[in-house]
């Protein structure tokens, strides 16, 4: 297997990432994913593929959490992969699917596991307890 990625290039595409969630800029990742990057949603059912669905995943979370933020707390960095533990907040202002919308803030501990290729992120699959979230927004079932 050839490395196309140094650990210099993953850790700078990895900040990229969480700055392009924080700062609510999903234009950003056209210039970090791979044309047919996939991301990976384990918890939520969800696998969107393409920087255009990514970027629309990113638009769906503000929509319903205008305040979205996540925040990288650990790294590591292998042969093109890297794994990051992140924590995630904000306050729910509009509907989750099903969950209308409750005003409760929310604070989600999660783990992604990230594939890159030719200096892009070429994968991203999210790790998060679903039902703590739940739980957080007011679902009772």
């Amino acid at each position: 297997m050839t490395v196309t990625t140094s650990p210099d290039q993953i850790r700078r595409l990895v900040h990229e990432l969480y700055d392009a969630w924080s700062l609510h800029q999903p234009e950003r990742i056209d210039a970090i994913f791979t044309d047919d990057a996939i991301y990976e949603d384990v918890a939520g059912g969800q696998i969107v593929r393409g920087k255009e669905a990514i970027k629309q995943l990113q638009r769906a979370a503000y929509a319903w959490a205008p305040d979205f933020r996540v925040a990288m707390k650990s790294l590591v960095i292998g042969d093109d992969t890297a794994a990051t533990e992140w924590v995630s907040e904000g306050i729910q202002t509009g509907p989750v699917g099903d969950l209308p919308a409750s005003g409760n803030s929310f604070q989600l501990r999660g783990v992604s596991i990230l594939t890159f290729r030719d200096g892009k992120i070429a994968k991203v699959t999210d790790y998060y307890d679903m039902a703590s979230f739940l739980r957080q927004l007011g679902d009772t079932n």
